[in-house]
Parts: C-alpha cells; sequence; structure tokens
C-alpha cells in the first residue's frame, strides 16, 4: 500500500508530469526553468507574507536570486534552441 500510494505521489509530480511530457525538449526546459523560479521564490514570499523573521534573510534573498538567474539562463537556452530548431533548420 505504501509503495503504491508513492508511486502515485511520483506520477501525480509536476516535475515528473514535465519531463515524461510528450513535447519538444526546449518546451521542457523552459516549464522546467519556470518551475525552478517559482521553487526560489516560494520561501521568500511566504517569509515576507508572514512575517516569519524579520529582517528577511540574506540567505533566502541569495536563494532566489540564484534560482532567479539560472532560471533565465535555461529559459534564454531553450527559447534560442526553439528559434533555431523551428527557423534555421
Amino acid at each position: 500500500m505504501f509503495k503504491r500510494m508513492l508511486n502515485s505521489v511520483w506520477r501525480h509530480n509536476p516535475i515528473t508530469r514535465i519531463v515524461y511530457a510528450k513535447a519538444e525538449k526546449e518546451i521542457k526546459l523552459i516549464a522546467l526553468s519556470l518551475v525552478l523560479v517559482l521553487v526560489c521564490a516560494l520561501p521568500l514570499m511566504l517569509n515576507n507574507l508572514f512575517q516569519l523573521v524579520e529582517p528577511t534573510p540574506k540567505f533566502l534573498v541569495y536563494l532566489f536570486a540564484g534560482g532567479a538567474l539560472l532560471a533565465h539562463v535555461g529559459f534564454l537556452v531553450g527559447l534560442s534552441a526553439m528559434i533555431c530548431k523551428n527557423y534555421f533548420r
């Protein structure tokens, strides 16, 4: 029963759905980049929403900045690859 529950969680995981979707790899890269931004921004948003720690820890700001930077790079790489694939091949 526990194995079935874990299997269900694995199948309904958003990351798993993106990776195993029947889409182009460029679209998957863009979608994973958007998920990365959400995951990196979530702790900072929750801290600001509920005022958990005052002042805001630098770690949360750096986590958001690094995640946003990586996600934007992934988005640009995915978009550039999609443009090259569709218009120059």
